[in-house]
């Protein structure tokens, strides 16, 4: 095993468990039902709704963390830092490929008349090649397509990188910058990208907020897709110490 993992043993067999499950879209039914067993054996309460998971630790308030059936990667680690001490919620959202995740979040927040500037959604970040995404541990945004990611975390974030050693960037920074180059060159630019966070933001009209933290990848959306072990280790450092070890 990779040195860099191997203080992560358990993240490593929650994942092995977790990728072998198939989820497909309009039929996430079997892959909700491990999520809340592993729960289950934690001994964390789960509430199954349409297209959504949520998990309550015993200080429910502690934090609020989301991650997309489509990204294995996440699940398995909010299961571990649950297995870790992480005592606060977490959502688990279906069917991000067909754009319709967020729905399901804000239906619980509506419902349960909840506001926050503190939701954290955990995600995956695609780059061209292997060098592009191994510049950076991990990737930040400060906003997407659809809006400003207004919250303190971000900032929290970016401070406990620079403390860890967590090199990191802002996808949105990277983006505008390559849109710059495209420009003088006369090519089309790109755009800022559309995440379930800023979905969110702008149908709850500002009241839920928050900010992205992702893992730099190739490959995306596909079987081959890859991050390296190292960010993958430093997301877990960075995780436990914002929600764990403090």
């Amino acid at each position: 095993m990779n040195n860099t993992l191997t203080q992560y043993a358990g993240f490593l067999d929650i994942l092995k468990h977790l990728i072998r499950i198939p989820s497909v879209v309009g039929d996430e039914h079997p892959f909700f039902l491990s999520l809340k067993r592993e729960h289950d054996e934690l001994g964390i309460k789960t509430t199954l709704y349409e297209g959504l998971l949520v998990a309550e630790g015993s200080e429910p308030e502690r934090g609020m963390i989301s991650a997309q059936l489509d990204n294995v990667f996440s699940a398995a680690v909010i299961i571990y830092l649950y297995s870790c001490g992480y005592t606060g919620t977490a959502f688990f959202t279906a069917q991000e490929e067909a754009g319709k995740s967020w729905r399901f979040l804000l239906e619980w927040f509506r419902r349960h008349d909840i506001s926050t500037d503190r939701l954290l959604v955990l995600d995956t970040s695609p780059y061209i090649n292997t060098y592009e995404a191994q510049k950076q541990h991990l990737v930040l945004r400060n906003r997407d397509a659809n809006a400003k990611f207004d919250s303190p975390l971000t900032k929290e974030i970016e401070e406990l990188c620079n403390s860890l050693n967590i090199s990191f960037s802002f996808k949105d920074s990277y983006l505008l910058k390559e849109n710059e180059r495209l420009l003088s060159e006369g090519m089309s630019i790109n755009s800022l990208g559309s995440t379930e966070m800023g979905r969110i933001i702008v149908a709850s009209e500002g009241s839920i907020q928050g900010t992205t933290l992702q893992i730099p990848t190739t490959g995306y959306h596909t079987t081959s897709e890859t991050l390296s072990v190292e960010s993958a280790s430093k997301m877990l450092e960075l995780l436990k110490t914002m929600y764990i070890d403090k």
